[in-house]
Formats: C-alpha cells, sequence, structure tokens
C-alpha cells in the first residue's frame, strides 16, 4: 500500500515537473510572438520610409530592411549560390552576386532572388549576368545564419559558381579577393537581373508563435489538472 502511494507521489510531482516545462515553452513562445511582431513592423516601416542616401558601413537595426539606390558593375565571377533555401515549399537557391561601387572599397552582396533546383543536383542553374554599369535597389539585410553551423567551407578552387551553404562576409571576401558589407542587398523586384523576390519579414509570424504557446500552455493545464486529480485521490485514500 505505502509503495503504492510512494509511486502515486513521484507521478504527481513528475506531472508538477512537466507543468511547469510546458508553462515556461509557452512563456517562451509568447515572448518570440513580441519579437516577431516587432520585427514585422520594422520590415513594414522599412518599406515606407525614404530611400538612404548611401551605405552604412554597418548594418545596425537603424538601417535594417531600409531601402537604398546604388550605382555600379556586378561581378561576373564567382556567383554564389545559397544553398538550401526554400521557396513555397521547393528546395533552390539564393542567388549571390558582388556588386563593384566607384571608389568604395568594399563589395556589395546582392541577393538576386531565388532559382529553383533542378533534379540534378551537380547541374547548376545558369545565374550568368554581364558586368555593365546599373542603377541597383533593394533593402538591407543580415546575410542568412543557420541555427547552428555545422562542416567547414569547401576548398576554393576558383569555380565561376559556387555552391555555399550560410557564408559567413569573410569568406565570401576570401572568395572574392576583395572586402565585403557584412549585409546582403535584398534585389527590388522591379530591378532586372534578378530571379524570385518575394521579400518577408525573417522568421514565423506572430500567430505562429502565438499558436505554439497556445499549444504548450494547454498541455500545461493538462498536466496539472491531472497531478490535482491524482493528489485528490491520494487524500481520499488517507480519509
Amino acid at each position: 500500500m505505502k509503495s503504492g502511494i510512494a509511486s502515486t507521489y513521484v507521478a504527481i510531482f513528475g506531472l508538477l515537473a512537466l507543468a511547469a516545462l510546458f508553462a515556461a515553452l509557452g512563456t517562451w513562445q509568447l515572448r518570440r510572438a513580441d519579437v516577431s511582431r516587432a520585427t514585422f513592423a520594422e520590415f513594414a516601416r522599412g518599406a515606407a520610409g525614404d530611400v538612404l542616401a548611401g551605405l552604412p558601413l554597418e548594418l545596425d537595426d537603424g538601417v535594417r530592411f531600409r531601402r537604398v539606390e546604388i550605382r555600379g558593375e556586378y561581378v561576373s565571377e564567382p556567383q554564389f549560390l545559397l544553398d538550401n533555401m526554400l521557396h513555397e515549399g521547393a528546395a533552390g537557391y539564393q542567388v549571390l552576386t558582388a556588386l563593384r561601387l566607384p571608389g568604395v572599397p568594399q563589395r556589395v552582396l546582392v541577393n538576386r532572388g531565388w532559382v529553383p533546383a533542378g533534379s540534378d543536383r551537380a547541374v547548376l542553374p545558369d545565374v550568368a549576368v554581364d558586368e555593365g554599369e546599373r542603377t541597383v535597389s533593394g533593402r538591407l539585410e543580415r546575410l542568412p545564419r543557420p541555427g547552428l553551423r555545422l562542416g567547414e567551407e569547401p576548398a576554393d578552387r576558383g569555380e565561376a559558381t559556387v555552391v555555399l551553404q550560410y557564408p559567413t562576409a569573410a569568406q565570401l571576401a576570401r572568395r572574392l579577393r576583395s572586402p565585403v558589407f557584412d549585409y546582403e542587398l535584398l534585389l527590388d523586384a522591379s530591378s532586372d537581373d534578378g530571379y524570385v523576390r518575394d521579400w518577408r519579414a525573417p522568421g514565423l509570424a506572430p500567430e505562429r508563435h502565438l499558436s505554439y504557446a497556445g499549444q504548450w500552455l494547454a498541455l500545461g493545464l493538462g498536466a496539472l489538472a491531472a497531478a490535482i486529480v491524482m493528489a485528490v485521490k491520494v487524500v481520499r485514500r488517507k480519509l
């Protein structure tokens, strides 16, 4: 009898621990929803704001998502294909091309949009671009970053088109033999020489985070209710 009650106490404490864990996860998702809401608002303000007069040396929150218009020449080689980029559930690449500006030592990394990957991954899409001078407009954003960086950068063999996964600005600079700004320019849909450009605020929508929070909190309430029921049964046995 005593061993049965002891195991019941263990189960009750386990359920309470689960309830606390689920509540913490739900609260974390609520905080993530607040962060996402702020990011989406900043993305919208960036589109509505004035075009920046020049390029920032560093990308801080004050200029992130802001629009710029610059004139320069694309560097034809190498072209960078950022791997494992999805668009509407389809696998593909984002095309990153360096832009040379007159009188500026750093290259600007222009994200020209998304292209699908073929059935044969050994055959890369043709993303060549000429080096004629042009006006390029877009929005400033951080380079894509992985949740966890795995593996090493592939060796530089001088290919015209290079497939990379979440490269850093320093890695791209080594391949370009030139310094680069530590951010990218999301090419406007109206600009030439681009691909699919359905730019959206990064991360999950606030509603998704709220949905996840509701699920975690519901699980927490369920665990708490089960612990209360078991505790009531134990008390009744003792009476």
